[in-house]
């Protein structure tokens, strides 16, 4: 399986050995020296990880996810350095963790479609034919109620809407209620509801 990685690397990476069986003898040592803290091995299991780990990354979790997950993987095989088994092979237990890194951003990218939906065309703001006919006959009716109301009634409704007003505070509150409670009970009688 390396030997295919090896042969697609797309950026050279220094210090990488030519032979993929050097390669993995030498990380299995880099990453046994890790495990006991030595940082000096960082830098070269680097140069031999992530070449093969972002290839992998690339091919398992497309173009899109491939280079975040390959440096989500990184990140874990090195925060996790001190848990490697220098009896295992150090390139299947990283390709392990990439490979589960690739997995969860495939799973985030299908949750994100699943919660971002394309939101719904913006509809036309102006009313429809439709919505303009009840306009219009509400309006008619509306007119049609007032006109069976008191003027001084009318003048309040209408101040109510934004006309002249004769009084305010509490007196114009007040003719508003009345006024109100009228034309609710001129509605009930002619159309039967509010």
């Amino acid at each position: 399986m390396l030997t295919a990685v090896w042969g697609q690397l797309s950026l050279p990476v220094r210090r990488l050995p030519a032979e993929p069986e050097v390669a993995a003898a030498e990380l299995r040592e880099l990453m046994a020296r890790l495990a006991d803290g030595d940082r000096t091995a960082f830098a070269p299991a680097f140069a031999i990880l992530w070449p093969a780990l972002r290839a992998f990354a690339l091919r398992y979790a497309g173009p899109v996810d491939g280079e975040d997950a390959a440096q989500s993987a990184l990140l874990r095989i090195f925060a996790r350095a001190g848990e490697y088994d220098s009896g295992r092979d150090a390139f299947a237990w990283a390709l392990g963790i990439a490979a589960w890194e690739c997995r969860t951003a495939r799973r985030k990218r299908q949750r994100r479609k699943e919660e971002a939906r394309s939101p719904p065309e913006e509809s036309d703001p102006r009313p429809g034919p439709e919505e303009e006919a009840i306009d219009r006959d509400l309006r008619a009716a509306a007119q049609a109620v007032l006109g069976t109301l008191r003027p001084a009634d009318v003048e309040t409704i209408a101040a109510l809407a934004g006309g002249p007003r004769r009084v305010e505070g509490a007196t114009f509150r007040k003719r508003v209620q009345r006024a109100i409670g009228r034309f609710r009970l001129a509605w009930r009688a002619r159309h039967g509801s509010e």
